[in-house]
């Protein structure tokens, strides 16, 4: 066990997030393609309401090895969800391939506005920080273009891990990672991914950006988490002293 301090973060919802987000991609390729049709938000969302990996996390996908594999798979959602808005099968085989560098687009993410001075707080106050999300192989690319890679020791994206949260091994991975910390962390806006599967593997959590009762530390603005953390360590060190190798012989 490492004695340094650790957080996880969560990415979507938590550090950063993409207007839209994958119904608003699928809609853009549309709309270029066929600038006449009809189609809205409204009429893409449900079909992007299941067939990704983190609507099933109870389902490992670890021969999923390599960025490609895992768009190939993906494809095939967005190719039923354009048939489904009236593409023809080709059309729509050729518009999911689109969709990748759609979404991928660095100008349609944004950080919240409390994101940088909070990691700029606790890393000041000697906190390693690294992302732990359910997301898309290039999720680093992402955090690069928004300029987080300075505040953070690692980006883990669910993609490539082979496990979603709340998935117990996409913690205990991370976990054997940082050759499991002494202190650690998860900070999340989704309370059964983040909050309860981090505490399924006994990592205490804190759920920001919602409410939720079951979650037993709350804080709608991250601007408040270092204090509390802070506070939260200095109790833990109390309680538990280092020992002086003088006192104890041997």
């Amino acid at each position: 066990m490492s004695d340094k301090h650790m957080i996880l973060w969560d990415f979507d919802g938590t550090l950063g997030h993409r207007p839209g987000m994958w119904s608003r991609a699928v809609l853009d390729v549309l709309q270029a393609h066929f600038p006449d049709c009809a189609v809205t938000l409204e009429d893409v969302r449900p079909f992007m309401r299941e067939g990704f990996p983190w609507h099933q996390p109870h389902l490992p996908h670890v021969e999923i090895t390599t960025p490609e594999q895992w768009w190939t798979e993906i494809e095939q959602l967005f190719i039923r969800a354009y048939v489904g808005l009236g593409c023809s099968l080709a059309e729509a085989s050729h518009l999911a391939t689109l969709v990748h560098q759609k979404y991928l687009e660095a100008d349609q993410w944004f950080l919240y506005e409390d994101v940088i001075p909070t990691l700029e707080a606790l890393r000041a106050l000697g906190w390693e920080q690294a992302i732990l999300s359910n997301h898309i192989p290039e999720l680093p690319d992402i955090v690069e273009a928004l300029g987080l890679t300075p505040y953070v020791q690692a980006v883990l994206s669910s993609a490539l891990m082979g496990y979603e949260k709340p998935h117990p091994q996409a913690f205990l991975q991370a976990l054997a990672i940082f050759d499991n910390p002494q202190t650690i962390w998860m900070i999340g806006d989704n309370i059964e991914a983040d909050i309860l599967g981090a505490q399924s593997v006994g990592i205490p959590a804190i759920l920001v950006r919602q409410e939720d009762v079951r979650a037993t530390y709350v804080y709608s603005d991250l601007s408040l988490v270092p204090a509390f953390l802070s506070q939260q360590l200095a109790s833990h060190e109390t309680s538990h002293p280092k020992e002086d190798p003088c006192e104890n012989p041997t």
